[in-house]
């Protein structure tokens, strides 16, 4: 496995972010450096807008590797939980192609798919095997962006799996994660470290900020202000901001739940007992007492940075901003084949 620093870039809705960490044993690393720039308008159907924003995070950040492991956006990645008769790995590789086109909504000639076996049960003689797939298209685009800002694309993987890689607590069994984005919230099942179900909900911060806006008849401006001061607190403006917003945060909680009783039903013998939330939302006055207690489970808020060492400065630098930066910090811990 290589030992090499690598970047992890997160294009965004709102920010682009980077992440360069350099491995200091098998499941730590050292932080080199880690920067945000506003996501171009248009995002990736601005391709050349967010190649000039990608130089110049590299060069303001003062990034030294070139070697980039980014995400794809989950909303656009199709992935499928596949259950078959307990095979061997080369068994796997050979069967698998037959399940691509009965799973994947997208032509088979069209798509770029990959798999991993998520468990095996000796007793049933069953294995459950994770099968994702998005279209080449996407993945041309989001490779030429990368290579035309002068990087080696060395993997491309969901956002949910490198999240779930950063911060999802090594000890938990089974456990959930919430990214509460700008224009959308997805919602994953991690498994003994492995993402094993995922899906995109498009009710996110943005939304908070409209209902804002319409429910105290205030200009887009200040009602992001008020969001990111008072968050969900009851003390605040008589309580009306809160109110405000809950219509947005009930139905966050109630496709959690969905999502989280989808798994279970599959899985009676599991139990969740945490949802690490990340995304800018998840920094919101009251937002883990008030969605725990939607939810029923305890919530937490995401530390990428948990397995990552910080000097003083980098500390001070990303106290209070580590939250957006799950993904890009997950992208850049993941192990590449030399």
């Amino acid at each position: 496995m290589s030992d090499l620093p690598k970047i992890g870039i997160d294009i965004g809705a709102a920010t682009i972010k980077l992440v360069e960490l350099a491995p200091v044993g098998r499941d730590a690393w050292k932080m080199v450096t880690a920067a945000s720039i506003p996501t171009p308008t248009g995002g990736i159907n601005s391709p050349v807008a967010v190649t000039a924003a990608i130089v110049k995070l590299l060069r303001e950040a003062g990034a030294k590797s070139r070697r980039v492991v980014a995400a794809l956006p989950e909303d656009q990645v199709s992935s499928h939980v596949v259950n078959m008769p307990t095979l061997s790995d080369d068994e796997v590789k050979s069967a698998i192609r037959w399940q691509v086109e009965q799973y994947i909504p997208i032509p088979a000639d069209r798509a770029v798919w990959s798999y991993e076996i998520v468990s095996r049960d000796k007793s049933s003689g069953e294995m459950e095997i994770l099968l994702m797939a998005t279209s080449k298209v996407l993945v041309a685009t989001y490779t030429q962006i990368l290579q035309q800002a002068g990087l080696e694309v060395v993997a491309l993987e969901t956002e949910m799996t490198a999240s779930a890689r950063a911060c999802v607590p090594d000890e938990l069994t089974t456990s959930m994660i919430v990214d509460i984005g700008a224009k959308s919230t997805d919602v994953g099942v991690v498994s003994r470290g492995q993402l094993v179900f995922s899906r995109t909900i498009p009710v996110a911060g943005d939304a908070f900020t409209r209902s804002i806006e319409s429910g105290l008849g205030l200009d887009s401006g200040v009602a992001e202000q008020y969001k990111s001061t008072y968050g969900l607190s009851q003390t605040k403006l008589d309580g009306k901001l809160v109110e405000a917003m809950k219509p947005v945060l009930n139905e966050i909680s109630a496709e959690i739940k969905k999502t989280c009783d989808f798994y279970l039903t599959k899985h009676p013998l599991d139990t969740i007992k945490l949802i690490t939330i990340s995304g800018g939302a998840a920094q919101l006055v009251d937002m883990v007492g008030m969605l725990s207690g939607l939810v029923g489970i305890e919530v937490a808020v995401a530390n990428p940075f948990a397995k990552v060492h910080l000097d003083t400065n980098q500390t001070r630098a990303v106290a209070s901003t580590a939250v957006y930066y799950c993904v890009a910090a997950g992208l850049a811990m993941r192990r590449i084949e030399p």
